[in-house]
């Protein structure tokens, strides 16, 4: 039998090298699969030179007849003669190998900072149409891969596709996002459309929030070892084990309010350990200012019902690492929503670059009902960012400090500073990476 491995038109070295070592290729001779064609793109790995003068190479390593390749104008051949495929996460591939009705194992690219084809390739994995998993445990995938547990996938039908992300980045199927206005005390009407709804959907909202997003777990995956920080906004805590592949190197202390959520949060991850959460307030403070390495806010900001809370808190985030070498990642949800979302975010003709405050539902199914029964709705609080003004609610609540915006410079003394690395737009959110210095 033949197995099939591409990695797209980007360059997977972790992936091309890992295959083509001896546990992976055990496990695939183990399978039965005696022969591997490897379209390996830009990849660097070890038989790479092997392709300097020539556009395909064929070798025979661990019993196992390994064709090497780096682009074919179509891969629709290799698709059908392959009895297995492996490939890395692009939307396109995924969708044309399983309408072939492939057995299917997506490896996603933990190098490509725009990719959330991550989510997709956990939720059709859910949904039992493909296996995912990570160079690492390739082997072991593939040894335990039956390809007969695998459930045929149906008609391609786009809006089943757009509700898999929209519930990945928090999009609710139901009522459509409303308009509102802060008409209370911003303390009492957060209380109301924050707090108290995430308190009671605590248990459903953590079911759809189990996979890290590929920015922020790179961003907890590149810190040095013995780094300590703070996630404020925890939730569920699905970032607190990370970075997968190498756990415990980094440790993450989780903030939020709900105390539901973090009764959840505790336990985030695997292998039975107990997390260190904390319940509190974003606003607030409760431990020695500068004592963290770095902070995530993630998904939290956007909930503060006025533009000077949300500075507040980005405030507390900048004072709660270290003034001399602090990183802090946040992201807040985007008024441009990508092509993948079903729902369109309702603007006033004035708001500019001010965002959008809205209602954003989250529907609840209830047990004990029935079929025709309709699920609870509870509306919450979101300040939908415009663009540029993540940026400049960062930088002003950086000079509201006494702080430098910019790169630190040689010639400064007794300045503390704060410079942002990266800012950007990605699948309807806003991000900014901030780092601190101290001249």
């Amino acid at each position: 039998m033949l197995a099939f491995v591409t990695v797209g038109s980007t360059r997977f070295d972790s992936l091309v090298n890992r295959v083509l070592s001896t546990p992976v290729l055990s496990s695939l001779r183990n399978q039965g699969y005696s022969e591997l064609v490897v379209q390996c793109g830009n990849s660097d790995f070890d038989y790479a030179h092997l392709l300097q003068h020539q556009t395909s190479c064929d070798i025979d390593k661990d019993g196992v007849s390994i064709q090497l390749w780096r682009f074919k104008p179509s891969l629709q051949d290799e698709y059908e003669r392959a009895r297995l495929v492996i490939s890395h996460a692009g939307s396109g591939t995924i969708l044309d190998v399983l309408r072939m009705k492939k057995p299917l194992i997506v490896v996603p690219n933990p190098t490509l900072l725009d990719n959330h084809q991550e989510e997709l390739a956990s939720a059709l994995e859910d949904m039992g149409y493909l296996r995912s998993s990570t160079p690492s445990s390739l082997d072991t995938t593939i040894q335990t891969f039956d390809p007969s547990s695998i459930q045929s996938f149906p008609q391609l039908e786009g809006s089943r596709f757009r509700n898999i992300l929209d519930e990945e980045m928090g999009f609710e199927m139901g009522p459509r996002v409303t308009k509102t206005l802060v008409s209370e005390v911003p303390q009492i009407y957060e209380n109301l459309h924050v707090h108290e709804v995430y308190d009671k959907i605590a248990s459903h909202f953590s079911a759809t929030r189990y996979k890290p997003w590929p920015i922020i777990a790179k961003f907890l995956s590149d810190l040095p070892q013995g780094s300590i920080g703070l996630d404020s906004g925890t939730g569920n805590g699905k970032y607190l084990p990370l970075p997968e592949e190498n756990p415990g190197s980094v440790l993450t202390i989780g903030l939020d309010r709900s105390l539901n959520l973090l009764k959840i949060a505790k336990h985030a991850g695997v292998n039975g350990v107990v997390r260190e959460v904390v319940r509190g307030d974003v606003l607030e403070i409760p431990w020695r200012l500068g004592v963290f390495d770095y902070a995530i806010s993630i998904a939290t900001i956007h909930h503060l019902a006025t533009r000077s809370r949300r500075k507040i808190a980005v405030q507390r985030l900048l004072q709660s690492v270290s003034p001399t070498h602090g990183r802090v990642l946040i992201y807040v949800w985007a008024i441009e929503q990508d092509e993948f979302s079903k729902r369109e975010i309702p603007v006033d003709d004035v708001a500019g670059d001010s965002g959008q405050d809205v209602f954003v539902p989250w529907n609840l199914n209830r047990p004990n009902v029935t079929p025709n029964d309709e699920p609870q709705t509870y509306n919450r609080y979101y300040h939908m960012f415009a663009k540029g003004e993540l940026t400049t609610l960062v930088t002003e609540a950086a000079q509201d400090l006494g702080w430098y915006v910019g790169p630190k410079k040689t010639n400064y003394e007794n300045v503390q500073g704060m410079h942002i690395i990266q800012d950007g737009w990605e699948r309807s959110n806003y991000y900014i990476e901030l780092r601190c210095w101290k001249a």
